[in-house]
C-alpha cells in the first residue's frame, strides 16, 4: 500500500512538473510576444508564427511518441516466462476508422506484417471454443493462433481478417475486434504482428473437425475457460507458443472474463516453471531434452498378467480417426486424443 502510495505520488508529481513547464513557457512566449508588438509589428507577426509552428511541432511529438516506443524492457512477462512481445498499441477500445488511420500513418504501402488471428466459436451450450494451430515444419515445431499470414500493414484490418479466416479455414466472421499490435521475435523470427480475435456463427463442434491444407500442420480445439486455457498453455513449453498468440490469447480472456489475466498468470506459472526446471536438468546430463522438441505419442502404463507394463499410445490423425457418438451440440474435448476423454459438461 505504501509502495502504490509513493509510486503514484512520484507521478502526480511529474504531471504537475509537466504542467507547470507548460505553464510557464506559455508566459515566457506571450512576454515575449508582447515586447516584441511594442518594438516591431512585423516582428512580432514572424514571432507569432514560429511559436504556431514549434506548438504543431510539439504535438506531432507528442502524437507520434504515444505509439512509435515499445515499453522498456525485452519483451513481456507472462506466467514467469519472457516473452519477446513488445507491444506498441493496445487499441481494443477504438473505434475502427481510427485504427485504420492508425496503421496507415505507421505502415508505408508494400510493407508486410504478420496477422495472428483468434477465431472464436459456441457449442450449443453457449461455451465459447478456439482452434489452436500444432505446426511441426522447420525450423522448430511451434504453437500458434486459429490463423496466422501476412497482411499488407496499411490495411483495413477488419476486411484482412475475414480473408484471412476464409483462406485459412474457410469460416466467414461475423465480428472481428482489433486488440493492438507489436514487435513479435519468438520462433527464431522477427516481425511486427497485428492481433485480432474473431468470432464465427459456425458451431464449435463443426471448428473441431477442421483441417489445415498442407503437411506439417494440425489443429486442436480449446474451451475458453482458464482452465482448459491454462492446460493447453502449459501442455508445452513456453519456448514453443508464438509470443503474440499468448498475448492474443489473453487478452481475448480478458475480453470473454473480466479480471482473469492475473488467473490464468498463477495457474500456468507452475507448469512453465517445470518444464524449464527439466529442461536445465537436461542440459546439465545430455543436452538432449532441451534440444528435442519432437511430438511424441504419450506412453500408459497397464497391469498385464499382476505386473505393470508401459505401452504407446498411438494417436491417429484426425481424417483417419473414427469418432464415438456424441451429442451434436457440445463441441470436442480439448485434447482431441484417440479415446474419448469427458468434458466438464459431462
Amino acid at each position: 500500500m505504501l509502495r502504490d502510495n509513493l509510486l503514484t505520488g512520484f507521478k502526480l508529481w511529474g504531471v504537475r512538473r509537466v504542467q507547470s513547464r507548460t505553464a510557464l513557457a506559455v508566459a515566457g512566449a506571450a512576454a515575449a510576444l508582447s515586447l516584441v508588438g511594442l518594438w516591431n509589428w512585423r516582428a512580432s507577426v514572424v514571432a507569432a508564427g514560429g511559436v504556431l509552428v514549434a506548438v504543431a511541432y510539439a504535438k506531432h511529438r507528442l502524437d507520434s511518441s504515444s505509439e512509435a516506443p515499445a515499453p522498456a524492457g525485452d519483451g513481456w512477462v507472462f506466467g514467469g516466462e519472457r516473452f519477446v512481445y513488445r507491444s506498441v498499441s493496445e487499441v481494443i477500445d477504438r473505434r475502427p476508422r481510427e485504427i485504420t488511420e492508425r496503421l496507415a500513418a505507421r505502415y508505408r504501402p508494400g510493407q508486410n506484417v504478420e496477422m495472428v488471428l483468434w477465431i472464436v466459436a459456441k457449442d450449443g451450450t453457449g461455451q465459447p471454443w478456439t482452434l489452436v494451430q500444432d505446426r511441426f515444419a522447420a525450423p522448430l515445431p511451434s504453437i500458434t493462433a486459429s490463423a496466422v499470414g501476412e497482411v499488407p500493414g496499411a490495411c483495413d484490418p477488419y476486411l484482412e481478417a475475414q480473408r484471412l479466416s476464409l483462406a485459412e479455414t474457410g469460416l466467414a466472421l461475423v465480428d472481428v475486434l482489433v486488440l493492438g499490435w507489436g514487435t513479435d521475435s519468438s520462433l527464431d523470427a522477427r516481425r511486427d504482428v497485428i492481433v485480432v480475435v474473431g468470432h464465427t456463427n459456425v458451431g464449435a463442434e463443426k471448428l473441431g473437425s477442421h483441417i489445415y491444407e498442407g503437411g506439417g500442420r494440425r489443429s486442436h480445439l480449446v474451451e475458453l475457460h482458464p482452465d482448459s486455457v491454462c492446460r493447453s498453455l502449459g501442455s508445452v513449453d513456453a519456448r514453443r507458443w508464438q509470443a503474440g498468440a499468448v498475448r492474443g490469447l489473453v487478452r481475448t480472456m480478458e475480453v470473454l472474463y473480466p479480471g482473469t489475466g492475473p488467473l490464468l498468470e498463477e495457474m500456468v506459472e507452475e507448469p512453465w516453471r517445470s518444464r524449464r526446471m527439466f529442461a536445465r536438468l537436461g542440459r546439465l546430463t545430455d543436452g538432449e531434452v532441451d534440444r528435442d522438441l519432437k511430438v511424441v505419442d504419450p506412453v500408459v502404463l497397464k497391469v498385464v498378467n499382476g505386473g505393470i507394463v508401459e505401452e504407446t499410445e498411438v494417436r491417429q490423425h484426425r481424417e483417419a480417426h473414427v469418432r464415438q457418438p456424441r451429442d451434436p451440440d457440445r463441441a470436442l474435448s480439448w485434447e482431441a486424443t484417440a479415446r474419448t476423454i469427458p468434458t466438464r459438461y459431462r
